[in-house]
């Protein structure tokens, strides 16, 4: 099977997607990526569940530095393999992505989307107690529309259903200004 990139420098160009991989469908990725035009046209992207590199090739071709981290070998040289046919810069991780959270440093926009068989809302729960999130980033939780993710401290929700999926949206609130506390301080009554 084939995708094609949407937008960017790779605009139109077709890659081959791993047999084991799901997709993200196209309603998703033109949505997803209109709406990041907006809020977050520029930034360090990850992709925890790399699979068929349709969200990360994406992300390289419209400008993000894009790190990309696939679990299975075979899916990891596939996606080096189309970076670099398609002409795009990502870094790609061979690794599971729960183990690697914490060294990943934090991202402006992480996209995660596990396979259905584990535990979604606990591996959500996680990614944002990590600290992967930026100040004032995005996570972007894909999962089926019938798995609810809970609201989280720290973070605004959003929820947005493109047919049997959802995308969760946790925007990470941002951190006091250390330079400047007064900012966070209530004014005298």
């Amino acid at each position: 099977m084939s995708l094609r990139i949407l937008g960017g420098t790779a605009r139109g160009r077709a890659f081959s997607v791993p047999d084991s991989a799901r997709p993200s469908g196209v309603r998703l990725r033109k949505s997803l990526f209109d709406l990041l035009a907006v809020r977050h046209p520029d930034g360090r992207f990850v992709d925890l569940h790399g699979g068929s590199g349709a969200i990360a090739l994406e992300a390289a071709s419209r400008g993000y530095t894009v790190t990309v981290v696939e679990r299975d070998p075979a899916a990891a040289r596939t996606l080096t393999a189309n970076a670099k046919a398609l002409a795009l810069r990502a870094n790609i991780v061979q690794g599971d992505s729960g183990a690697l959270l914490t060294r990943l440093g934090q991202h402006d926009l992480v996209f995660s989307d596990p396979p259905y068989t584990q535990d979604i809302p606990a591996f959500t729960a996680r990614v944002l107690a990590s600290g992967i999130v930026a100040p004032g980033g995005l996570l972007m939780a894909q999962h089926p529309i019938q798995t609810h993710l809970p609201e989280t401290d720290g973070y605004d929700l959003e929820r947005k259903v493109y047919g049997s999926n959802a995308l969760s949206l946790y925007t990470r609130h941002d951190a006091p200004d250390p330079q400047n506390p007064e900012e966070d301080t209530p004014p005298p009554a």
